[in-house]
Parts: C-alpha cells; structure tokens; sequence
C-alpha cells in the first residue's frame, strides 16, 4: 500500500512538471491561428502534428467563429495567440456582437509570444516585360520602363491608388508642382462666407499651358491640390480637359475653390497643384502609372527590374462593428499585431467631410476602425507603411484603450476619434489614448492631424509622443456654427448634423452674403449653437510635440475649434517647431469658451505660443520660451517674417461684451523672451500704430517677464502693460531655470517665480512612459536617427532664421 501511495505521488509530480514544461514551452491559448495553419483543423495545438491531421486555424476569422462556440458562460478572459508571419487578406474582417464577451473580461487577439504576425492585402502582380514602345513616355524613361497587365481586380475595385515593390511604397507619376493661373473667390469653411463658398466654382482648374492634357484615360488621372488655402488637399479625378482654354474640370468639388495662391502657402514643391498617374511624368527611377483603359501597368523600377510588386486589396482591414446590427460590441482586444500596406483613401459623393476635411466622418479609411464600441483594446500594435489611416473610433464608442501604438508613415490620420453630428446623441466619449507614439502620418493627405477628436468627449489624451508631422498633432474639433442649416451643397460636416434633434433656434442662417460677425458671436446665435458642441471635457495632458507643421500653413501643435466647455490643456512639452507656415504651439479658436491651458512648456517655436479667444479660455502656471518669427517668401519675391507673440489674445472680447462674472485670465506664467524686436504679445495695427492687442481686455497678473537680450530685460514693456490695466503684481527676473540651453526648465530654488505662486511643472511625467514597448522605440531610432529626439540636435534644426520687415499676417476669422 505504502508503495502504491509512492507511485502515485511520483506520478503526480511527474505529471505535474510534465504539463509545467509543456506549458513554459508553449504559451496558453484557447485557439492558435498560423501562416501554415488550416482552417480544417481544431485550432488547439500551435504547429501541426507530426502526421498534419490537426494543428491550428490559418485565419482569425477562423478563430473567431471558433470563439463563439466556447464563450457561453465562460467567465475568463479568451485568448487567440497568431503565429508570427504575413497574412493576406482578400476582405475586412468584421468583429460583430457576436463576437462580445462578458463585461470585466476580454477576448484576446494577440500575437504569440516574440513573434511577429503582420496583416496585409497584397495583391501581386507578375507578368513584367520591359516595355517596347510607350506613347508619351519620356525619353529619359526609355528601355528602363516595364510593363504588366493588370490582374483581376477585387469585387468592387477598378484601380489601385498605392503601389509596393518589395513592400516599399512606390511614388505614383507626377508632374512638378504648379500654381492655378486664376484666383477663384469663394469661402473657406471659416465662418464668415457661406454663400461664397457654396455658390463658388469648385470644379475648375485653371492650369499652365501644356500642363494638363486631355488625356485618353482622364478616369484614371488625378490633380493633388491645396484649393485656395494652406491647411487642406484633395486628390481629384478629372473628368474633361480643355487644352485650348486651359482649363480642367474634376469629377468631384474640391473643399474650396481650386485658385491662384500666395507662394507661402505652397505644400509642395513649385505649387499649389500636381497631376499624378501620368504617363508623360514617368520620368524617374521608382514610379509607376496604370492605365485601366489599356489594363496595364507602367514601372520604373530603381533596381533595374521589378521585384514582388503588389498593390493593397483594403483601406480597412480589422472592423469591429455594432452598427450594423443596432447593437454595441464590447471587450475586443488586438495586442502586439502589425498593420501594413493598406489602400489609400479615395473620396466619393457620399462622403461627409470634417472640419475643413481633415478627416471623413463615418468612413471606412483606417487600417483599424471601432464602430458602435465599448471596453475595447488596440494596444502594443504597429500600424505602417500604409496609404489610409491608422486606427479610428467611430459615432458610438465608450470606454476604448488605444495604448502603447507605433503609428508610422500612414496616409491619413493617426487616430481619430468621431461622435455623431451636432443632436442629441453625445455617445462617443471617456476613451483613453495613451502612451502611443505617431509620426509621418498624413503622408498623402498633408492636413491629417496626428490625434484628433471631433464631437467626442471626456477621454484622456495623455503621454503621446508626437513628431515629424505634416500637419496639427492634436486637434479637438466640432462643426461650424455656419453648417447648422447652411443652404446648398457641400461635402464639408453638412451631412453630420442631425437637425431633426437641434432647437429651432440654432438652426439660424444669416441670410446675407456674409455673417454679420459680432451678431452672431456676441451672444445672439453662437450660444444657441453651443449646446451640440460635444468635443468637451477632454484632458489632454503629459504629451509631447516637436517639429511638426512641416508641410502645412496656419496650424498648431495643439488645436481647438468649436467645441463644448471643460477641456483642458495639461502639463504638454510643445518644443521646436520650425514649419514656414503661419503656426502657434497651443490654439482656442473659433467659437470656443471655458478651455484651460496650464503647466505646458513651450520652447523654441516659430510664430506664436498661446492663443487665447473670446473669454474663460484661461492660461496659468506655463513655461513659454524662446518664440520667434516666421520667414517666407512670397510670390514677389519678397522676405517676410510674421510673429504672433508669446501670447495672442488679439480675438478676446472687450470686457463689456463679456457676459456677467466672466473673463479671460493669464496669470502665474514665465515668459522667457530671447529675440529683442520681438513683444510678449501679439501687435496688430491701432490707428496706424503698430500696438500690443487687447491687454485691457484680460485679467493679467503675477507673471514673470525676462527678456535675455534687452538692457532692461523687459522691464519697459511691463510698465507700459501696467498702464493698461495689466500685470499690476507682475515682475521682471531671471527666472532662474536650471539649464535652460540644454532643456533643464526646473527652477532653482530661489526663483523668483515662487514669489508670484508659480508652482513646478513635473516634467518627469511628460512623453511616452517605460511602459512603451521598447522594439518600438529601436525601430523609430532607426528610422530617424539615434538623436532624432536629443535636445541638442533639435535646437541645430531648430535655429532662428534672420527676418526682413515684419508684415502682420491676420489668421482668417474661425479656421
């Protein structure tokens, strides 16, 4: 007996170290998904049996049906681990409600332990032969130029718009950039010329002789243009060509007419406007045409022939959707996968733009997308190297987690976070965006932002590491008081409102060709409007933001515009932005009231720092350093520089357009001015004189002025304030920083600016944490350089350019 006892002990132990080994070398999962799996198979074991009779799924969706069967009552989290290696997909792969689990636990896709499953839509094409005789081909091209016939496209795709040899994005054929040779009037989605911009002409463009050509296969050919201002670009078909006139017509209307503009406000080299997918511009090592008329390909390949060339089958590639079915899906988690090589955006007639189409409402045009929405995950993921976006969050979507991303050379927006219209129903809110890291975003459509949130509130946005931007990093958007019953056609935010559910009231249109401004803003329609704005009680904080604007004019790093009360602006580092374009580091804009911005640090950027507009848009306790002009050339030729100040409040109303006990409040800031010529606050011309706008206006107080260069330090300008009613407890020092030239912003103990209740910015809490996975950061390192970030190489790229005459640039009224 006694030995039976033994035996059995033993056997247990053995079993027991037997399943612990069998568990250390394989990792647990209910359902395992591989590039030599079968979908035939039970999906239990992690590779194939020796006799291949089972093993695991070769797709998620596989999986995913597989989840269904076993989540009833199963009251744990369920786990999908995908074995490292490409999968293609030939369609989106939808998560429904039926793919839910239970609240307070998760099912799990995510990729198996140090492997690295990558998702993408390749599709391949072969057949190359150097190409014999090509009409219009350059001459230079000639005898380097291959060709193929386009293979069977996907159900419901005629062409493709991004092409891949070897998984490198490959540049379409392309004309140099070029300047409309008409201005065009019209708005500019600004506020203030409604009915300019829906009766203008947004079809034509007016082109250099030779430029634009009536090209046989015009379907396939289209204009890249920036339509009459610096923050907006459209791609668009053409549909006719007259040589002789010179003018194109689009099959689709631009976001604003297609006009002659200044040269400051180029993009692109050379213009405003490129024509792409041109046989007569294949005139470099890399490019391509397809021509769907003749069914063929056109590549110049840089290795002398072509390799794996592909083209992406899906914008959208992962789609967890509750919408369809009028239900929410919940707890869907995607950890440690990669996205790649997806279609790029294309606009159609049933597009609803964004603010100024920086993005599309309700559109399908990320890699990832969550529709209708709570308790979900994206974390630990790459989405790169892709013509559409990374990840969005659509109409409803609650208590989402998108932490720990490396979102990198994308087409569109980063991620986007986009509620109903103005009504009634506030239901995208309190998500967390965190941790992650974006930069190269908006590689084809130059205005998409980093992070943007539009009617969405109270999420945290919070240690976002954002850089190398074209455009804004972060933007929180509503919609334009002017959409709520503008009158005509346009693709711009009209289609979102939902009118049936606003007031009466709100829905007002100034019936004359421009709004009657200072009707409508002080207090006579605005705040009828402002009920609908839900972008509100958001905290963006611990973020950090440099060189961004790179391509753009008139942005910012952070950026708010029509949106609701209670955001606020925390604790950010917005340092060493250097765009040519008109930029500020942090905007209030357009019909905006209650924002607080307050213990950011902004260092080392061109235009402006703070802009504050109308009232309680309030600053305290920031660090605002070395801000200094602008300069560009425009069209004559001519040096200009432009600076908006270490402060804006040039929009501020006159205290006696405030309403009761309100006001407009900068207090307990350093100012910490470098260039002489430059003031604190923004100038604008007062009877002809150039003055500092509306101190008057504001509650100023117990700030810290230094002027580093001036004999005085600054103590001139503040007595001049204190005439104004300003800064009467206000002082000028040194603020003491520790080591200000090499990014040190803490104070030594005896600054003066304790004196006036400044307290320490903790700047230890600021950018991505040790929690960020640490590949990412080798592989942007890699990318970008070692010192990409270091603060010595930003200040080299960083430098002041020498200004000519200053020229006061007014940003137009709400954009």
């Amino acid at each position: 007996m006694k030995n039976l006892i033994q035996l059995f002990f033993w056997s247990c132990i053995f079993s027991t170290s037997q399943l612990a080994a069998q568990n250390a070398e394989v990792p647990f999962a209910d359902f395992y998904v591989s590039t030599v799996g079968n979908d035939q198979w039970s999906g239990k074991l992690s590779e194939p049996n020796e006799a291949r009779t089972d093993g695991p799924f070769a797709t998620v969706n596989r999986a995913k049906k597989a989840v269904r069967l076993i989540k009833k009552d199963l009251y744990r989290n369920i786990f999908v681990l995908i074995r490292g290696g490409e999968y293609q997909l030939a369609s989106t792969e939808v998560f429904t409600t039926l793919d839910s689990h239970y609240d307070s636990f998760q099912i799990v896709y995510k990729a198996y332990p140090s492997e690295n499953p990558i998702f993408s839509s390749d599709q391949k094409i072969t057949g190359w032969q150097l190409a014999k005789s090509v009409t219009n081909l350059p001459a230079k091209a000639k005898g380097k130029v291959f060709v193929a016939k386009m293979p069977e496209m996907p159900l419901g795709k005629e062409r493709f718009y991004t092409l891949f040899d070897n998984g490198k994005l490959l540049t379409r054929a392309r004309s140099n950039g070029f300047e409309p040779t008409k201005v065009m009037t019209g708005g500019d989605g600004g506020g203030v010329d409604w009915k300019g911009m829906v009766n203008s002409d947004r079809n034509s463009l007016w082109f250099p002789s030779g430029m634009i050509k009536n090209w046989t296969n015009l379907s396939d050919i289209e204009i890249f243009v920036q339509p009459n201002v610096g923050y907006v670009t459209n791609y668009l078909t053409l549909s006719s060509v007259d040589e002789k006139g010179g003018v194109a017509q689009t099959e689709l209307p631009s976001t604003y007419p297609m006009g002659k503009i200044d040269k400051h406000l180029h993009a692109m080299d050379g213009g405003s406007c490129r024509v792409e997918n041109v046989i007569d511009y294949l005139d470099s090592p890399g490019e391509w045409v397809v021509n769907t008329k003749e069914k063929l390909v056109y590549y110049w390949p840089e290795n002398g022939t072509p390799g794996h060339v592909t083209f992406p089958q899906l914008a959208n590639y992962i789609l967890v959707d509750g919408h369809e079915s009028g239900g929410i899906v919940r707890n869907i988690a995607f950890k440690d996968l990669t996205f790649t090589r997806a279609e790029r955006e294309v606009i159609t007639t049933k597009d609803i733009g964004l603010q100024h189409e920086w993005d599309m409402w309700n559109k399908s045009n990320a890699m990832v997308q969550f529709r209708d929405v709570e308790f979900c995950e994206l974390s630990n993921c790459r989405l790169t190297n892709s013509g559409s976006a990374g990840v969005r969050l659509d109409l409803h979507a609650q208590s989402n987690l998108i932490k720990n991303n490396l979102i990198d050379y994308v087409g569109g927006t980063g991620i986007l976070l986009c509620g109903y219209g103005p009504g009634k129903l506030n239901v995208n809110k309190s998500n967390r965006i965190l941790n992650n890291q974006i930069h190269h975003c908006g590689e084809f459509y130059y205005q998409s932002n980093g992070i943007m949130l539009s009617q969405s509130g109270e999420n945290i946005i919070q240690n976002n590491k954002l850089h190398h931007l074209p455009y804004d990093a972060i933007v929180l958007s509503g919609t334009r008081p002017m959409f709520f019953m503008l009158i005509g056609q346009n693709r711009e935010q009209v289609g979102s409102l939902r009118t049936d559910e606003i007031a009466p009231e709100a829905l007002y249109q100034d019936d004359t060709l421009k709004y009657n401004f200072n009707n409508f803003v002080y207090f006579s329609q605005w705040p009828k409007s402002s009920p609908y704005y839900h972008t509100r009680n958001n905290i963006v904080e611990d973020n950090e933001v440099f060189l961004v604007m790179q391509k753009c004019f008139d942005g910012n790093a952070i950026y708010l515009s029509d949106v609701g009360d209670g955001n606020i602006i925390r604790r950010n580092y917005i340092h060493h932005l250097n765009g040519v374009g008109m930029q500020q580091a942090i905007r209030t804009d357009a019909f905006i009231k209650n924002t607080t911005v307050a213990e950011n640090v902004i260092y080392n950027c061109n235009g402006g720092g703070i802009n504050l507009k109308y009232y309680e848009n309030n600053a305290y306790n920031n660090i605002i350093a070395d801000i200094h002009d602008i300069v560009y050339e425009n069209s004559a030729g001519k040096t200009n520089r432009m600076f908006i100040g270490y402060f804006s409040i040039m929009d501020v109303f006159a205290r006696d357009k405030m309403p009761p006990y309100t006001n407009c409040t900068i207090k307990n800031n350093i100012f910490y001015k470098v260039a002489p010529h430059n003031t604190f606050y923004r100038q604008g011309s007062i009877k002809g004189k150039l003055t500092e706008l509306k101190l008057e206006e504001c509650n100023i107080d117990k700030n810290l002025y230094f002027d580093v260069n001036l004999a005085d330090h600054g103590k001139s300008a503040v007595s001049y304030y204190r005439t104004r009613g300003a800064d009467a407890n206000s002082i000028v020092a040194d603020p003491l920083f520790r080591d200000v030239k090499n990014g040190d912003f803490r104070l030594n103990e005896n600054s003066p600016a304790y004196q006036l209740g400044f307290k320490d910015i903790d700047m230890r809490r600021i950018g991505i944490t040790s929690d960020y996975p640490s590949k990412f950061n080798d592989i942007v390192k890699g990318q970008l350089g070692v010192d990409f970030d270091q603060f010595k190489k930003l200040e080299i790229l960083c430098l002041p350019k020498i200004g000519a005459a200053e020229k006061e640039l007014k940003e137009a009224d709400g954009i």
